[in-house]
């Protein structure tokens, strides 16, 4: 991951790209529904030991959907569950995340032939693992990783001679405009009286 000492440098611009594609994914993630408990979710922490027991419950669970009655949801969640089982199994121990890794797979309701399969680096440690079975995807856990933290937003105001503009901007979020102002002032000459001949010199 990239370090966070310098924000205003290579390093800083790097993690702020990755924050906001984290976001963009979570909510691409958060606006899929499936047909019925059929998207599953899994999170794994960052240990071998996890992703040791993460692989055996989902080859168990895999055996239990078979009990599924609906021959449609039990068709949608065991192809969810043999690609997260392919997926952690090609894993290998020595390149698993720091912070773990989560895993999201399913068919949108209403699009046939379109399973996807999603593995997200989160940007703190997974604390525990977590399976889940539903219409939508567990995101919860990752959703509060990248909550706005107060901290870590700045505010800044833009002045110019025709207004003003005040803004203010979350870690790995856009700017976001909080009041725009506008002025008119005074010109600083007048064209009649004595100073017309002066006026026109200068503009000349």
């Amino acid at each position: 991951r990239a370090r966070r000492d310098n924000p205003n440098g290579h390093d800083g611009m790097e993690e702020y790209d990755k924050t906001l594609q984290f976001k963009r994914t979570l909510k691409r993630l958060s606006q899929i529904r499936g047909s019925g408990t059929t998207l599953v979710s899994v999170y794994v922490p960052g240990k071998a030991t996890a992703l040791a027991r993460m692989t055996r419950k989902i080859a168990d669970e895999l055996g239990v959907a078979g009990n599924i009655k609906s021959r449609e949801t039990r068709q949608r969640v065991s192809d969810a569950l043999r690609s997260i089982l392919q997926k952690l199994k090609s894993i290998r121990v020595s390149s698993i995340p720091s912070n773990g890794f989560a895993l999201f797979c399913g068919l949108e309701s209403g699009k046939r032939n379109k399973q996807a399969l999603y593995m997200l680096d989160p940007p703190r440690p997974i604390a525990s693992p977590i399976y889940s079975c539903g219409p939508e995807f567990h995101l919860d856990a990752l959703m509060v990783m990248v909550a706005a933290d107060p901290r870590n937003s700045i505010g800044f105001a833009v002045i110019g001679g025709e207004g003003s503009l005040f803004a203010s901007m979350d870690e790995g979020s856009r700017p976001q405009v909080l009041k725009t102002t506008s002025v008119r002032l005074p010109k600083k000459h007048a064209k009649g009286g004595q100073s017309a001949p002066r006026f026109q010199r200068q503009r000349i």
